[in-house]
């Protein structure tokens, strides 16, 4: 009983898609004995807004404790309040365009994992939030933030043995046009790309595994979370030059192959297909650095329970 009264409990909020960066916080919440977790969320059910909307299967349910109607993306705290089992002691939102339009009745805590895209957004909840978590650093963390890296979650983003490679490189998400270009002139070029939209979980892992290159051209200038990703499933990282790798100590040359402009982002692929043992090596060295240094969800979770517990 003792235990139990010592549990933290939390509020985890957030926009409910079967596929959103909220699922690799409430993973490791979920796990933690110190954690009693109510989920609330804008429920969207299997539907997400990539590529114009998709379904996802049923394989991966979507559910939350207290589903709230789609539209309602900046609920009053009230709402929410009285349809709880309990006080919480702390309110974590996970704002993916996402949050509440007044200030919980407890520590309100929120991550920000697009200020590159919902800069504007973020206005709001900056004046009402106890602690604002910014997911990019430069050019986005603003004073007061504190900087909560992207990262990856070691149950979804591995190397697979068993996968046979059957293309050079994969890149899976959103298709820009500066990716589209950029494939576009690797397949000129006779190099195999693997580039799709709407692979979540162990379908993005399992296609990732098909290439030995993994393909990241940030048009905004944020650390993408892919980066922590193909670098966790030992692919060898082609990535834009980004002030933020320098901060987390990525090297150039040593944890990945940047680039600058179109040719350059060409070239290296190139490199690495002809130099294909150095290009390993990089693979290698980056796999060891973003386990060494922890740069998985779970830490990060660790990080806001310490906050929390510091008060």
């Amino acid at each position: 009983m003792k235990g139990i009264m010592n549990k933290i409990k939390i509020v985890l909020a957030y926009k409910s898609f079967p596929m959103t960066m909220a699922h690799y916080f409430r993973r490791p919440l979920e796990s933690r004995e110190d954690v009693e977790l109510f989920t609330v969320g804008e429920h969207y059910g299997q539907w997400i807004p990539w590529n114009g909307g998709m379904n996802i299967p049923m394989k991966y349910p979507n559910q939350v404790d207290l589903p709230l109607p789609r539209g309602m993306d900046r609920p009053a705290w009230e709402v929410v309040k009285g349809r709880l089992p309990w006080k919480p002691d702390l309110v974590l939102n996970v704002d993916a365009n996402f949050h509440f339009s007044t200030k919980p009745n407890a520590p309100y805590y929120v991550v920000a994992t697009d200020p590159h895209c919902l800069s504007d957004w973020y206005v709001p909840v900056r004046k009402i939030a106890d602690k604002f978590f910014n997911m990019q650093g430069t050019p986005y963390i603003q004073p007061g933030d504190v900087w909560l890296p992207y990262a990856f979650d070691p149950t979804a983003h591995y190397l697979v043995d068993t996968v046979s490679k059957e293309y050079d490189c994969s890149i899976i998400g959103l298709h820009y046009p500066q990716r589209d270009e950029w494939v576009r002139r690797l397949r000129e070029k006779g190099v195999t790309v693997n580039y799709r939209i709407g692979d979540i979980f162990d379908e993005y892992r399992e296609e990732n595994n098909r290439a030995w290159i993994g393909l990241n051209w940030s048009s905004l200038q944020d650390v993408t979370a892919r980066v922590f990703e193909i670098m966790a499933m030992r692919m060898v990282p082609v990535l834009n030059r980004l002030p933020g790798l320098d901060e987390l100590g990525f090297g150039d040359g040593r944890h990945y192959l940047g680039f600058s402009t179109m040719d350059e982002a060409v070239e290296k692929v190139m490199w690495a297909k002809a130099n294909p043992e150095f290009a390993k090596q990089i693979a290698l060295e980056a796999y060891q650095y973003v386990h060494n240094k922890n740069m998985t969800y779970k830490n990060r979770v660790n990080q806001i329970i310490d906050e929390f517990r510091k008060g």
